[in-house]
């Protein structure tokens, strides 16, 4: 005791260091035993999920009962509806076609097409064919192509004659997909490529198709009130045959700018009240006696206002889809 009230500050010090250690030396056994913890539950977490890799999947009797029965009610109900709208489509389904049959069709069709477009007034690109080029010089490569070919080209060409109802102006371009059948065609497929399943396991089976989409795309340019009454008929069943959707639709004005200050200059400017000229227009009042004049026919107003707004042209880029609902009962898997 002697010591420390003669060293005051050699024990002070000596006092922070012992209450320092004391306190470094608890933090030191609080994180190990904190560590231990955790790496108890990691070595934990970290078996059980060595153990769910290496376990087998096999489900219950139960399990797999109750998958059977969600599976066949799902195609039970799948396979209901598309027989339902397969019959729906009955009256749009092709004829038997033979290759020649559909190139003297297609002849006919861009020839009418033509026609009901100079009746209409709605411009065609330089080349047109329904966008059918490809077989206006050659014939489809077997008569169920042709026949194919043949439904979808009178799709394509029931979807340009709404285009020309409606008072579309101008088709800038007229495009459409392949069909399945001509994909198959051009590309042949490798032989012993196809996947394979795990070992001592079957093939997963493709499951079958139950509808087809075809898609129709179209840049054209027209007003306000055509686009409307194009929306309209290729979404009601009474004019148009067949099951289109608009996948895609873009709008933009054709003019980016404003009207010019000399587009809308008035030519027959207003006549003020008291001006020369305003006598004109002001009837005078026949004297008594005498007998009253014919009445004349009343000149239209003079133009004072012209619409800058609301008067423009639209060009729309449509990508529709044509979608064909087939019958699974008939049909193979995977195509038509």
């Amino acid at each position: 005791m002697s010591w420390i009230q003669q060293n005051k500050l050699p024990a002070a010090i000596l006092g922070v260091t012992a209450a320092g250690a004391a306190g470094l030396g608890y933090m030191l056994f609080s994180a190990y035993t904190s560590y231990s913890s955790t790496l108890d539950q990691f070595d934990t977490v970290n078996n059980s999920l060595a153990t769910l890799k290496s376990a087998t999947l096999a489900p219950t009797p139960e399990n797999l009962a109750i998958k059977q029965a969600k599976v066949k009610e799902f195609t039970d109900i799948s396979s209901k509806l598309s027989l339902v709208l397969n019959t729906m489509q009955a009256e749009t389904q092709p004829k038997p076609t033979t290759d020649t049959e559909f190139q003297a069709k297609l002849k006919t069709k861009i020839a009418d097409s033509r026609k009901l477009a100079a009746e209409r007034g709605m411009a065609l690109p330089a080349v047109y064919n329904l966008a059918f080029d490809r077989y206006t010089g050659e014939l489809p490569k077997s008569n169920e192509i042709a026949t194919d070919l043949s439904g979808y080209l009178d799709a394509v060409d029931q979807i340009v004659a709404t285009f020309a109802k409606v008072g579309v102006k101008q088709m800038e371009m007229l495009e459409r997909s392949e069909l399945d059948s001509e994909k198959a065609e051009a590309a042949k497929p490798a032989t012993g490529t196809a996947k394979k399943g795990p070992p001592g396991r079957p093939a997963p089976a493709a499951a079958p198709k139950l509808s087809e989409r075809r898609q129709v795309r179209a840049m054209l340019t027209l007003d306000q009130a055509a686009l409307q009454l194009l929306m309209s008929s290729l979404a009601s069943p009474s004019e148009m045959p067949y099951f289109t959707v608009v996948r895609l639709l873009r709008i933009e004005n054709e003019r980016k700018n404003g009207p010019l200050r000399a587009e809308t200059v008035i030519t027959a400017p207003f006549v003020a009240p008291g001006t020369e000229g305003a006598a004109e227009a002001i009837p005078v009042p026949a004297a008594e006696g005498a007998a009253k004049a014919a009445p004349s026919a009343t000149k239209p107003a003079p133009v004072d206002a012209i619409a800058v707004l609301g008067n423009e042209r639209l060009r729309v880029f449509l990508e529709i889809d044509l979608v064909y609902f087939l019958n699974t009962q008939t049909a193979s898997v995977g195509t038509r």
